[in-house]
């Protein structure tokens, strides 16, 4: 936990650094870190694997599939305001495949040219995170090196679990381990929990994926899995979740002997160690809670287009400023200069470069 918390001062100080080399764009120019694209390629093999359809729409995770489209999702950036945005398949990727792994591979990396295709259209507005054919690890480590090494993809897409297969597993360590040599930055969307009973016949989008992202730091924490990966940037959608509102407990309780008399102080620092998007997180309640749980510097945009729909999305984006008492050079933070600092591919495919 020691290196852990040395991690973190050193990143910050790091961080810090790099953001005052940012300062020659509009506090209102915005990056997106949670966006999805809905390939018809992806949705073809959803329905191969029987997800059904209802009135015309494919239901997944209990709701349905929004449209797409990649001119569609440029369109909507600009009524967002969004200048950048980075694309990530969300749940459940293709681990729905997991008992075919060979097709799941194939899948996955088809989906990442797509995404890279799209970057490569559009290189200055989009940017992608690597699907991974988990939970089969040596096929992720292969996809691994393609996105970051061969690519260049701006980071990894991971989800809270693998059909019940959680972060902070031990057989997920290798695939920690690759991402903590190359320092990657990661983003963690919610998934259904593996005990479908927990949604009470509900969508898993209505109230567990919030709470996923708890069981997934959870994990990660009392595992230990996070404190021996301290290189690997991690972000969490939605607000965190329900952490900022559950951390005081979760550290009282893993100091219990049971749970490993894991140091309060310690259990906090590391839950404050993650970054946390916006997205469906546009409350004052939820905006100050992040505000003072993690502080400024470790809040990013996130959209979460085309799930959340326009008609909120679009009026949360601009009361973010007013909702979180935010200032303008506190709303910079949040809307580019925190992601530059964790994506520093964004800050060189845009040309800002880091000042000595």
């Amino acid at each position: 936990m020691a290196k852990f918390i040395y991690h973190l001062a050193a990143f910050a100080a790091a961080a810090t650094q790099i953001v005052h080399a940012h300062t020659s764009l509009d506090s209102q120019y915005r990056i997106d870190v949670h966006s999805h694209p809905v390939p018809q390629i992806w949705l073809d093999a959803l329905v191969e694997e029987g997800y059904p359809t209802v009135n015309g729409s494919l239901i997944v995770e209990g709701f349905p599939v929004p449209d797409w489209t990649l001119a569609g999702h440029l369109q909507n950036m600009d009524s967002y305001g969004v200048n950048y945005s980075t694309l990530s398949v969300t749940t459940p990727g293709v681990y729905f495949l997991a008992s075919k792994p060979q097709k799941a591979k194939r899948l996955a990396h088809e989906l990442n040219n797509l995404l890279h295709n799209y970057t490569q259209t559009y290189p200055t507005r989009l940017g992608a995170l690597c699907l991974l054919p988990l939970p089969n690890v040596a096929d992720a480590l292969e996809e691994i090196k393609y996105c970051l090494d061969t690519l260049h993809f701006d980071g990894i897409g991971l989800y809270t679990n693998y059909d019940g297969l959680y972060l902070g597993d031990a057989s997920l360590d290798p695939v920690f381990a690759a991402l903590n040599q190359r320092r990657a930055t990661v983003f963690v969307h919610p998934a259904t929990p593996g005990c479908a009973d927990a949604t009470l016949g509900y969508g898993g989008p209505l109230t567990e994926y919030p709470f996923d992202s708890v069981r997934a730091m959870e994990n990660m924490l009392l595992t230990g899995q996070r404190a021996r990966y301290p290189n690997v940037t991690m972000i969490y959608p939605h607000g965190g979740g329900a952490m900022p509102y559950l951390a005081g407990r979760i550290a009282g309780v893993a100091s219990l002997p049971a749970l490993g008399a894991l140091n309060p102080a310690t259990v906090i620092a590391q839950l404050k160690g993650y970054y946390f998007d916006t997205a469906s997180a546009y409350s004052a309640i939820q905006l100050q809670g992040l505000k003072a749980f993690i502080g400024v510097g470790q809040i990013v945009t996130g959209t979460d287009f085309p799930y959340v729909p326009v008609s909120q999305a679009k009026p949360g984006l601009a009361a973010i400023q007013a909702n979180g008492n935010f200032t303008e050079a506190e709303m910079a933070q949040i809307n580019h200069q925190n992601a530059l600092a964790i994506f520093p591919r964004i800050a060189a495919k845009l040309g800002l470069t880091k000042s000595n």
